[in-house]
């Protein structure tokens, strides 16, 4: 706790070296978050690295509204969420262009695996990809809401469409999402 404290304090002061400890630290966890965005891994990185900057340009807001207790760290990690998510809808809206679909690295599970059961984290995994086949419409409004918990009214602000478009896409993409894993699970329904 005080370490996280201290180390925050030392990236306000522009310490590099500091920093770079930071971005170590979290870089799995902003990586994992880009992914939902972008399955390209360049285009993900690309997504951390400009969260961090932004991350590193308002840490100073960040610890002079929070409240330092045990927390801290959820609620530093809450904060850096919205950051990278944001930067991902820019970065989307910006280049207006359809992902290349890769298969994504097993590197990324590494720090999950201890706290997930194998089981779970191959269905964890599987969902993960079904979510990367989405369409790059389809995976960010799914993502916004099902995983990140928006509104549909925040998206719709957020992604410039209104809120029945985003509504719209999303029972879509549910629906889409639902009939892929239904035969993922159930093989025999494909020759159906």
């Amino acid at each position: 706790m005080e370490e996280l404290i201290h180390t925050i304090n030392k990236c306000i002061e522009q310490d590099k070296n500091y920093q770079r400890k930071f971005y170590d630290r979290y870089f799995s966890f902003a990586l994992k978050h880009a992914f939902r965005y972008f399955t390209d891994y360049e285009r993900a990185r690309d997504v951390v690295h400009d969260s961090f900057i932004k991350v590193f340009n308002n840490l100073n807001q960040f610890s002079s509204k929070s409240v330092i207790s045990a927390a801290t760290e959820y609620t530093l990690m809450a904060w850096m969420k919205k950051i990278i998510i944001n930067t991902a809808i820019d970065q989307l809206r910006k280049n207006k262009s359809i992902p290349v679909l890769t298969e994504i690295t097993g590197a990324i599970w590494d720090e999950e695996a201890t706290t997930i059961s194998p089981e779970d984290n191959l269905l964890y995994k599987e969902l993960l990809l079904e979510l990367s086949k989405l369409s790059p419409a389809y995976r960010t409004v799914f993502n916004l809401h099902a995983v990140d918990g928006y509104t549909f009214n925040e998206i719709a602000e957020m992604l410039g469409v209104t809120t029945g478009g985003a509504k719209s896409t999303y029972f879509k993409a549910k629906q889409v999402l639902q009939k892929n894993i239904d035969k993922l699970f159930n093989p025999q329904k494909k020759a159906c």
